[in-house]
């Protein structure tokens, strides 16, 4: 027989969200906590600089909607497959619809009684949910740079860059979107990284496969010793970690912070692996369906229906998987890892892997393999599945 556990979810963004969905299915008493004023997390555009959100007021996703659903709950039919990130706003606000939500409320402190763990009132289970897009990595954060130097984070529009020179740092997703917005209205867009090896960009990119060294007044200078001069640089260095609501003695941030110990599997907290749990740190994924893979795990292991290795495993767990890591600040990055790493999830849970799963792999190698080719066109497509959903094809192009 199941018991009923008091769950504390911290966050109302997707992880937040499909965690209390599913753990009120389960039977338990759920409250969720949100800082702001609405549910969305990472997907809330504001105007405002400097606050939680880090969207920009154009962009779509950088996976279609067929690969990042929730199961059984499918995006609506009439939107394009990558969507702006209004829709997935509206997809969020209908998923959380009856969701036991107490806005503007920040957890403070989260601590352990013998061994619960606890906010200001008893819980059972708590899920950390706050997202990992509001804390920016910026390396050049104290650089004496005499223009603007911004990280993605605070960047919104491409008119605020209307025939400047910048200078763009780093050609992930975030770093390509803003390049490609940028381009169309300033003078000339000089994107460096080691990335920067795209085969097709605007003609008024040019790309600088190699590291910046340092920022000084006027500009970039690469480890080469090549200076960019720049109006403005936008630092697209990603984000690290951060809890401040959890004390050193529980969670510690390692490499850079972009490392969350001591965790078993990215989910669980080693010394309390049925009662703290950390949704949606892996980077690199299909995001949604991964997180609710990981909920469906832990709430296995909070009836005590899922498998755990033994203690030494669970403790070993971060040493092996960075014995295999060139670059331990990768720690939390699974790309092609992600499908094996949910397969295991699920057979140690005892639940059936979705099915449709496959497809999303399918999907997600045939947009990786595009993007590479055509980083401007590959997200001017639609797709349509087949009836059986084990397929899909590219039906049209999208209107940009």
């Amino acid at each position: 027989m199941q018991f009923t556990k008091k769950v504390c979810v911290i966050g109302a963004g997707a992880a937040g969200l499909v965690a209390a969905k599913h753990a009120i299915r389960e039977g338990h008493e759920v409250d969720i906590f949100e800082q702001t004023d609405q549910v969305g997390g990472t997907w809330v555009y504001s105007e405002e600089t400097g606050c939680h959100s880090s969207m920009y007021k154009v962009m779509k996703t950088n996976l279609p909607k067929e690969a990042m659903l929730f199961q059984d709950v499918p995006f609506h039919e009439d939107l394009p497959s990558f969507m702006s990130h209004e829709s997935v706003l509206e997809y969020l606000i209908e998923y959380s619809n009856d969701l036991p939500i107490k806005f503007n409320t920040t957890v403070t402190n989260v601590t352990t009684i013998k061994n619960s763990v606890v906010t200001d009132s008893f819980y059972n289970v708590v899920f950390v949910c706050n997202g990992h897009f509001f804390e920016p990595l910026n390396p050049y954060d104290s650089s004496k740079f005499k223009g603007r130097i911004l990280h993605s984070h605070d960047y919104r529009e491409a008119e605020d860059f209307k025939d400047k020179n910048v200078v763009i740092v780093g050609a992930g997703p975030s770093g390509i979107d803003i390049t490609l917005q940028v381009a169309q209205t300033a003078k000339k867009v000089t994107l460096i990284s080691k990335k920067a090896a795209y085969p097709v960009l605007p003609k008024t990119v040019v790309q600088v496969a190699t590291h910046v060294k340092e920022v000084d007044e006027t500009g970039v200078v690469t480890v080469e010793g090549d200076h960019f001069e720049a109006d403005a640089i936008i630092v697209c260095t990603g984000y690290v970690f951060k809890f401040p609501f959890l004390d050193s003695s529980l969670i510690q941030l390692k490499h850079n912070e972009l490392m969350v110990s001591p965790l078993y599997q990215h989910l669980c907290h080693v010394d309390h692996p049925t009662s703290l749990f950390f949704v949606g740190l892996p980077l690199g994924t299909i995001t949604f369906p991964l997180f609710e893979v990981q909920v469906k795990y832990a709430l296995s292991l909070i009836a005590g229906k899922g498998k755990l290795p033994s203690d030494a495993t669970i403790h070993n767990f971060e040493d092996a998987r960075l014995h295999g890591l060139q670059n331990p600040a990768a720690f939390h990055t699974m790309v092609e890892d992600q499908w094996e790493y949910m397969a295991e999830l699920a057979e140690m849970g005892g639940f059936e892997p979705w099915e449709y799963m496959e497809t999303i792999r399918k999907l997600y190698a045939y947009i990786m393999t595009e993007r590479r080719k055509n980083v401007i066109g590959y997200k001017l497509v639609n797709f349509e599945l087949s009836k059986d959903e084990k397929e899909f094809k590219v039906v049209d192009f999208a209107s940009q």
